[in-house]
This record gives C-alpha cells, structure tokens and sequence, in this order.
C-alpha cells in the first residue's frame, strides 16, 4: 500500500472512530448509519487486501481496548431499546437478560465479554422485528457485527460473522475510490449538524484532514 493511501486511510479511520464516539447523536437517521456502515466495513476490506497482497506497511486501526469500549458502547443503546420493549410488554425474562449498562460489558473479561456479546446480537436480531417502533434499527446491530469481527481478528480469533461485501473483488484503488464517495456523502449529510451540534460538526471536520507522513 502506497503512503499516501495509509495516509487516507488513517484519515477514515480517525472518521470512523469519531462517528463511533458520538453514536447518540446520529443513530436514529437510517441514511446515516447505512453510510456509516459502509464506511467501517471498506476500511476492514481494505485492510484485508492489503495484507493478503502483502503490502501492508504500518499497523491501522483502533487497540483492542478502544474497539471493546465501543462495542460496549453500542450495545448498551441497543439494550435500552430491548430494556424498553421488554419493559412495555412485560417480558421479564427479555428484561432480564438485556439489563446490561456500558460497564458491565467493557469490565468482563475478555472471553465472556465475546460470549456477552454475540449472544445480545442474536437476541437483538431475534426481536428487531418487535422493536423498531422502540428504536431499534438494523444499521446499529450491523455496526456492532462490524466491530466484534474487528475485535475478534484483534484476538486472532475467526470473524463471527459475514458481512455482505460488494467490493470484496475490487482492487486498493477501486475500494479507496468507493470510500472517497462515501466520505463525501457523509459530508453532506454532516450539514445538518452544523447548527445543533456544532463540537460534533467540527470534530468531524478535523478528523476528516489527511496527514501526510
């Protein structure tokens, strides 16, 4: 992989990383999540064929700690939106298993904290249908996947799960010409946080500069 490519992808990894910190702010707008999504998987493609051609030269990407801290993150929105369901409906036993806060997943270790978490994937994805109008969303739970692969490959452990790809063929050039584009429309769509967001806007807006080395 070229420097100036390391360069960008380093940039979209800072972007995605900044994104992941303020989850709240944009998870409720399916078009967001989508792009955002499409963004953490090219950076993982992109990753991968550089190191199956050889070629990467520098080590990209979160630590292991920063990933479970996201995870834990996003999962704990995904379990209030469960909490809430399962509340509404008086489900105990649902209430029970997703009464779990940012905490209690990041303090577990390691090997419970994998077990924890693919197990509220599934149930998420069991009861999504039930939850949308709690607010739940298919875009999160697909994040999620996204990162647990990533935490998982950080343990040298096999990927969970398989995310659909349509670049997965595509040379470096093509896959950092597809995240151009979608760095792009996530710039656009960033315009409506200018004004009621506006240390998010900005973050974003630093994480989006390339630094050349």
């Amino acid at each position: 992989m070229k420097q100036t490519q390391i360069n960008r992808l380093e940039m979209a990894q800072a972007t995605d990383n900044h994104l992941n910190l303020h989850t709240a702010i944009w998870n409720t707008i399916p078009v967001f999540g989508e792009t955002k999504n499409r963004l953490a998987q090219l950076i993982s493609e992109i990753k991968e064929t550089a190191k199956d051609q050889n070629e990467a030269q520098v080590f990209i990407g979160s630590s292991q700690r920063e990933i479970k801290k996201t995870i834990a993150d996003k999962m704990d929105i995904i379990d209030d939106a469960i909490q809430s369901y399962a509340e509404d409906t008086e489900n105990a036993e649902l209430l029970s298993r997703s009464s779990n806060t940012a905490s209690d997943y990041f303090k577990l270790p390691n090997e419970d904290f994998e077990t924890k978490v693919l197990a509220m994937i599934q149930l998420s994805e069991d009861t999504l249908p039930a939850m949308q109008e709690y607010g739940a969303t298919q875009e999160e739970i697909e994040d999620v996947k996204i990162l647990a692969n990533n935490f998982l490959e950080k343990r040298q452990k096999p990927r969970a799960f398989q995310i659909a790809s349509k670049v997965a063929t595509l040379s470096l050039d093509d896959q950092f010409k597809e995240i151009t584009q979608i760095l792009k429309r996530l710039d656009r769509l960033m315009k409506r946080f200018k004004s009621s967001h506006p240390t998010f806007y900005i973050g974003y807006n630093s994480s989006r500069l390339v630094v050349d080395k």
